[in-house]
């Protein structure tokens, strides 16, 4: 089978002998990439119950691809589905993940370039393209827009996933480097306190949704979910996340005094912004702000 194939050269280039090494003793460590097809069929059943959508015979795009995990469910399903990733080794893997089972294309492809236009139009336009988890590590947020919005089907749909860098949990717990507190800083900051190299970029709702509508992607649906009861018990959670972080906020949890007053500074702004916000916002934009630790849903024209 392919995607046994797929585990045996992924635990391979990560330095172990096979698979079942890999497995027993850090599947935890890489639960993620182990159970890439599954999560993509999940979110696949997602699309399909959430938007009543059909993909047999659609022409899909995965930016960002990776293992090919959801281009590779989507053709059995009987799309027409392309992938693009920057990494040759991602690449490789993809397209031994889809050995034996699907025809699919992978191309190395930068999305946000120019040149993503002109290579992947004789393969649009596209009636659906994914950006799952992909947004945070692009530098030229506006280039990737500008080209899908030239590439996407008139009523065609783009789904996104993007972490919230502003949810006090993310700020707890960076969700890619699991540091305290690398949500707030910028990527010049990074090196002082993880390992590089790193392509992430935490980004304020706004930003997107500004170029979204600078690229005539003006129809938003937000698949956000508010569990809580009512707005107090959103700013409880809030106000309790706030504590935690200030617990976590001691000279004694850094490497030196520098970094310290580094995040202590970026923090004390995170603090001030907190405070006017659970004064002045409605319920639904401090939920959003602050509450939704991945913005998730779907756009189109509009």
């Amino acid at each position: 089978m392919a995607y046994e194939d797929f585990l045996e050269e992924f635990a391979r280039l990560e330095g172990f002998a096979d698979a079942r090494s890999l497995l027993a003793k850090h599947e935890g460590r890489y639960a993620f990439q182990v159970d890439s097809r599954n999560r993509a069929r999940q979110m696949i059943e997602d699309f399909e119950r959430k938007l009543g959508y059909d993909f047999n015979g659609k022409k899909v795009l995965d930016v960002g691809c990776a293992y090919g995990s959801f281009a590779i469910e989507l053709a059995k399903k009987g799309a027409r589905a392309i992938g693009v990733d920057v990494s040759d080794k991602w690449l490789m893997l993809a397209d031994l993940n889809a050995y034996r089972e699907v025809e699919v294309p992978f191309l190395h492809l930068d999305a946000s370039a120019r040149e993503a236009h002109e290579r992947l139009s004789p393969h649009g336009p596209f009636d659906f393209i994914i950006l799952n988890d992909v947004l945070e590590h692009i530098y030229d947020t506006d280039g990737l827009l500008h080209n899908l919005s030239r590439l996407l089907a008139e009523d065609g749909l783009i789904y996104y996933k993007v972490p919230n860098g502003l949810h006090p949990r993310n700020v707890l717990r960076e969700g890619h480097r699991k540091v305290f507190g690398l949500s707030l800083l910028p990527p010049d900051y990074w090196h002082w306190f993880t390992e590089a190299p790193f392509h992430i970029y935490y980004r304020r709702w706004g930003h997107y949704r500004a170029l979204l509508d600078h690229h005539g992607l003006h129809g938003h649906v937000s698949w956000d979910e508010n569990h809580d009861r009512d707005i107090e018990q959103t700013r409880r959670h809030i106000l309790n996340d706030l504590e935690k972080i200030k617990d976590m906020l001691q000279v004694s949890n850094f490497a030196s005094p520098e970094h310290f007053s580094v995040l202590r500074r970026a923090c004390e702004y995170y603090f001030r912004e907190v405070e006017r916000d659970l004064g002045n916002m409605g319920w639904k934009e401090l939920h959003h702000k602050y509450r939704i630790t991945f913005w998730k849903g779907v756009i189109s024209r509009g």
